[in-house]
Formats: C-alpha cells, sequence, structure tokens
C-alpha cells in the first residue's frame, strides 16, 4: 500500500470504475492497479473500451500476473519500484516485467530518495529514453517549507523535503516538483535538456495518446510551454498560449 491507507483501495469492479469516470467528465486519463486481484482482467478490458491506460501498481504481483495483464492491455508502471514487491532474480515481479517488456512505459520519481539513481540509470539504459516517463508523486507539502501536512487520514512530517508519515513511518509521497525533476534528470542521468524534457512532456503524451496536440514545440500544436532561464528555473508558463506566468 505504501503511505496510503488501504481501507480506501477500491477493488476491481467495473461498477465502481464507471462511477470514476462518470465522476471524472472525461478528465481520468490513467488508472493504477493491482494485476493480482480479481476481476483485474475485466477491469483492464473497461478501461481500454473508455480510453484510459491500465498502470500496474501498488501491488506485489509476480512477474507472470504482471505479464498477463500486460498482454491483456496494460501499458504503464506507477512510480517503479515503489510501493510494489521488490525485483529479485528468480521473481522479477512487476518490476521486472516492466523492465522486461517493451509495451510497458515506467513511470520515474526522480527525486534522489524514492529510487536511487542507480536505478534510475538502469531503466534508462533498458527501456531507452522513450520508454520512461517523470512524474513527481507530490502531495500537499510540494513547493512548501518543512512542517506537518496530511496525506488522506494520515499525518505526514516533511524534514529536509522528505516525506514520511508521523511515527517514523514510510515515505509519504513527496514534495517534488516537476521543474525540479526535470533538472534532477539531467543530473542523476547525464541527459541533454532535450532529453530530460521528453521524460516530462512527449514520452507522457504520447502514452495518453495525445502525441498529436501536446508533448513537442511543434507548428499546430497546443502552446501549453514552460520557460526555464539559463539555470532551468521556470521563468514562465503558457496555458494555450496565453501567459499564466511570466511576461508581457
Amino acid at each position: 500500500a505504501g503511505a496510503l491507507d488501504p481501507e480506501t483501495f477500491l477493488d476491481p469492479d467495473p461498477a465502481a470504475l464507471a462511477r470514476l469516470l462518470a465522476a471524472g467528465a472525461g478528465s481520468v486519463r490513467v488508472m493504477t492497479f493491482a494485476p493480482e486481484l480479481p476481476g483485474a482482467p475485466e477491469l483492464i478490458d473497461s478501461l481500454l473500451r473508455s480510453g484510459v491506460v491500465a498502470s500496474l501498481g501498488h501491488t506485489d504481483a509476480t512477474y507472470a500476473q504482471a505479464r498477463a495483464a500486460v498482454e491483456r492491455g496494460a501499458r504503464a508502471a506507477t512510480h517503479l519500484f515503489n510501493a510494489m514487491r521488490p525485483l529479485h532474480h528468480r521473481e522479477p515481479g512487476v518490476v521486472g516485467a516492466a523492465l522486461d517488456l517493451p509495451e510497458v512505459s515506467c513511470e520515474l520519481i526522480c527525486d534522489g530518495i524514492h529510487v536511487d539513481p542507480a536505478a534510475l540509470r538502469l531503466v534508462l539504459r533498458v527501456k531507452g529514453a522513450g520508454g520512461a516517463r517523470l512524474v513527481t508523486d507530490a502531495m500537499e507539502a510540494a513547493g512548501m517549507p518543512d512542517g506537518r501536512y496530511r496525506l488522506g487520514r494520515a499525518e505526514v512530517i516533511v524534514t529536509g523535503g522528505r516525506a514520511r508519515l508521523a511515527g517514523g513511518g514510510p515515505i509519504a509521497g513527496s514534495t517534488l516538483t516537476m521543474d525540479v525533476a526535470v533538472r534532477n534528470a539531467i543530473r542523476f542521468l547525464d541527459l541533454s535538456m532535450d532529453e530530460a524534457s521528453a521524460l516530462a512532456s512527449a514520452n507522457p503524451a504520447r502514452l495518453l495518446g495525445l502525441g498529436g496536440r501536446k508533448g513537442a514545440i511543434s507548428p499546430g500544436l497546443d502552446a501549453d510551454l514552460v520557460v526555464l532561464d539559463e539555470e532551468l528555473r521556470v521563468c514562465g508558463t503558457l496555458i494555450a498560449g496565453v501567459w499564466a506566468l511570466g511576461p508581457p
């Protein structure tokens, strides 16, 4: 479960999915599920019919269970390495399946806390720059000073930017922002700006089926842009061609 409350989890259920999709009114694009649970194959079918990406995560699935889900249509792994069965040479689990199967896009928390940079580099060497995406996994403390915050019903203590459940519990989300994730990717993974920005933009857009509209700077694409200075700090943001931050 990671730091999440297991009591809030839902078993794979097409009826519950239908309610969530109706409430989301078209905004639900990716759903994380545990492929070892009863009903997971039917959930994948429902997600595919709805145009939602099925993502493996928060799971203790074996390699065989994960592979079966990918063969059924799952195409992503949620924050790889975190909240899932560890990679083992005799039972590779979801991590092994995500690395082994070319169909799977691997999501990575690039904060230097959740995943060691050596493991991040391993993923990029195996999957290639097109097979991975950055994610923040941020909770409400992102952009805020150290202190006490909430994650659902749980109290989280943030110290030195590291979020943990109160009482010495596990890592509880992150305080990472995407601009920092991109800078970390350049530093940890020895990537160019083009390569790092693809992990944050082009690759997610392609996974979501939005590659013809977003994820690149090209005539005819949506003008959703982040402007960075020479130190890769955010100095401007455009949404649909309108400045939301910065000039004029």
